[in-house]
């Protein structure tokens, strides 16, 4: 790979659209907005960026965040082609189970492992001088002093943080025939064997201390086992004993009474959503394009009851 100054890609992909002694050196503060959202009962900050620091993400996305290494045997948040189903669907024939996620986990990682892994992968990507820019790099994605959740460069960046720990856990889920998977902060753990995974969540914790941070800790709240014969429900979705994967039968139970009104009822249709139809709509069709990529016997099954028509009209309908 031919390495070229960051001013040479910032300037070769904007074509004087954007300054680059801007990007260097201006206002970070100006270019982005704080809202406030209630996640399962904790108030999180959500950060919009304008158009110009989008734009200095994107740049920074494809030239350098992009290229950093991840372990994509394992990692399926965050990359184009995959889903949060390719990470249940390594566990459709386990027997027993152990998921947990990460408490806080942009806002616990922090600048130091920000910089300490592009640091680490800065050899895989086109930029030559990152360690000279270095600085400014960590100012333009890092946000009194964590990762923001909102922002375009922070998805990139949270996969690749854990590269390290992703290759330990892996190692050693290997060595126990366990199979690991990750979707952002949330950690799948099956086997075939009880005793494998009993004592996997101190595993993870050390593990994620000794190669990411310290600041990284398990949600305790979150930490459960359980096996098949119980309800087997892994990030949304449901692995029948059969080990087929199906949706949660409370989404599909929503989504049909959404259905329903949405062809006998407007107006209880538009209930669900303060009237907004946008909205509403929006929701329907997400739903259905997820069905469309976990089960199309069940998205068969929708076109049976509420008319194949309608179904595919609101299934290709564009997402807004």
């Amino acid at each position: 790979m031919i390495q070229k100054p960051l001013s040479d890609l910032f300037n070769s992909m904007n074509h004087g659209k954007y300054d680059f002694a801007d990007f260097m050196q201006g206002r970070i503060d100006e270019n982005y907005k704080v809202f406030s959202r209630n996640t399962s009962g904790n108030l999180r900050k959500i950060f919009r960026p304008n158009k110009k620091l989008k734009a200095y993400h994107t740049f920074l996305n494809l030239f350098l965040f992009e290229y950093l290494p991840i372990n994509k045997e394992v990692v399926f948040s965050y990359r184009k082609g995959f889903s949060v189903y390719h990470a249940v669907s390594k566990h459709s024939s386990s027997k027993y189970f152990f998921q947990t996620d990460i408490s806080s986990f942009f806002a616990s990682i922090n600048r130091e492992l920000i910089k300490k892994t592009i640091l680490a992968g800065k050899s895989a990507c086109p930029v030559a001088d990152v360690e000279d820019s270095i600085e400014r790099i960590l100012d333009l994605v890092c946000i009194e002093d964590t990762l923001p959740v909102g922002l375009p460069a922070s998805a990139p960046i949270s996969n690749a943080t854990l590269y390290a720990f992703d290759n330990d856990l892996e190692e050693y889920c290997k060595r126990l025939d366990i199979i690991y998977t990750r979707y952002s902060d949330d950690i799948v753990i099956s086997s075939q064997s009880k005793k494998a995974i009993e004592s996997i969540g101190r595993e993870i914790q050390d593990r994620l201390i000794s190669c990411a941070s310290d600041k990284l800790l398990l949600n305790s709240k979150k930490s459960k086992n359980f096996q098949i014969g119980g309800k087997v429900k892994i990030l949304g979705m449901m692995i029948l004993p059969n080990g087929k994967i199906t949706i949660d039968s409370k989404l599909k139970s929503e989504m049909e009474v959404r259905l329903y009104f949405y062809i006998n009822n407007r107006e209880k249709f538009l209930d669900y959503t303060d009237n907004d139809e946008q909205r509403a709509l929006g929701r329907i069709t997400g739903f259905l394009n997820y069905a469309n990529s976990i089960d199309q016997e069940y998205l068969n099954k929708l076109r049976k009851k509420f008319g194949a028509t309608i179904i595919d009209t609101l299934l290709h309908r564009p997402l807004t």
